[in-house]
């Protein structure tokens, strides 16, 4: 395997973090108006016919290579991507949008991004891969990091007129939302990596895509039966460039690198949207600069920077 080829898996777990920071902040943005079971089903309905598409394109044979590729699927695969989905579409990123209502985007993607270190361990437990070196102080600069965003993490968001009782409930709720976004997303991760192994990028996320329909509208049922399940058509043709991007390029850009790399690199790499997303939220007006917040998110980075490096000089 050339050089080029051994990069381009972290390099697309790289790219899915930056897709993620964008979509992420518009994604909290939705969130406010429509339920998050409706913005990650248009999140699939987006992608799956991008990715079907995909499959059929890539095959380089027409219908019959590109069917195919699906024979390959078993039962295991199926498994894997069922609970990839219900960490991610079906409850993991539903947690995570609802932190970001009390916490912001970059502070509740600053915890929630600590997924790498319960990552790393699973790799350890059960992929046999191991810690080393300044994998250890990675570790600890990226808890510290996150402890610090956590400290000063509604300096900026109380109103005037707002009850103190009322608002620390509402960010006490917000850091456990954020956290067990973290425990989800590192299934995920995992799930991800082992389903994914042998099969192609299109064909995995194509499977994925119809779990996350089928549980983005399993659970919307469950928990808001009345509220409107699809998003209207204004906001779908305002938000199609985000879903393409990130529903589509970004979960493809994931699968790929968690399958094309170690798993505790590639998830490092595709949790650094924290940094990335705090310029796009300024940018985006819904978020107030913080000095203290954006040195202790550097400091987050900076952690899995380490666990990164050091991984790759073992």
């Amino acid at each position: 395997m050339n050089a080029s080829m051994t990069l381009l898996g972290p390099v697309c777990a790289l790219l899915s973090s930056v897709t993620w920071a964008i979509g992420s902040s518009r994604y909290s943005v939705l969130s406010r108006a429509h339920s998050a079971f409706s913005v990650n089903l248009a999140r699939a309905l987006f992608a799956l016919p991008l990715f079907l598409v995909t499959v059929f394109v890539s095959s380089n044979g027409g219908w019959h290579q590109g069917l195919e590729q699906f024979t390959s699927l078993n039962f295991s695969h199926i498994g894997w991507f069922a609970v990839s989905m219900i960490a991610s579409y079906g409850l993991g990123d539903v947690l995570f949008l609802a932190s970001t209502r009390t916490l912001g985007v970059p502070t509740a993607l600053a915890i929630a991004s600590c997924y790498p270190i319960w990552t790393a361990a699973a790799a350890w437990l059960f992929r046999s891969e191991s810690l080393a070196g300044f994998q250890w102080l990675g570790l600890f600069l990226a808890v510290l990091g996150i402890v610090l965003v956590i400290v000063h993490s509604r300096d900026h968001q109380s109103e005037p007129g707002e009850k103190s009782e009322n608002s620390k409930r509402a960010r006490n709720t917000g850091l456990i939302l954020a956290f067990l976004t973290s425990f989800m997303w590192a299934l995920n991760s995992y799930s991800c990596a082992q389903g994914g192994a042998d099969i192609s990028a299109a064909v995995a996320n194509s499977i994925r895509m119809v779990f996350a329909i089928f549980f983005s509208v399993l659970l919307a049922k469950l928990v808001k039966s009345k509220a409107p399940l699809l998003l209207p058509g204004t906001v779908l043709r305002a938000s199609a460039w985000i879903f393409v991007l990130e529903a589509f390029g970004g979960s493809y850009f994931y699968m790929y690198g968690l399958t094309h790399s170690p798993l505790a690199a590639a998830a490092t790499l595709s949790s650094l949207a924290p940094v990335l997303s705090v310029p796009i939220a300024w940018l985006l007006g819904i978020e107030k600069f913080s000095l203290l917040r954006t040195v202790a998110i550097l400091i987050a980075v900076i952690g899995v920077c380490l666990l990164l490096a050091a991984g790759r000089s073992v």
